[in-house]
């Protein structure tokens, strides 16, 4: 069974946010030397679930 057009979005979406998420606490963290963990990670977390509705919903769509 192949996924929906709106999961395909989605997963994309997900992984993109989950690179971001990764690559800026990474940066945090050797910049600061600090863990990122007490309020940067759980602020960009929050961040992550309104960035993946928006790429979902607002990149362009795929014919096909």
């Amino acid at each position: 069974m192949k996924p929906s057009l709106l999961t395909q979005e989605f997963l994309a979406a997900a992984a993109a946010m989950l690179a971001l998420l990764v690559f800026v606490s990474a940066l945090y963290w050797l910049f600061t030397g600090n863990s990122p963990w007490p309020t940067f990670l759980v602020l960009q977390a929050l961040a992550f679930g309104s960035g993946i509705g928006l790429l979902t919903l607002l990149s362009p769509r795929r014919r096909g």
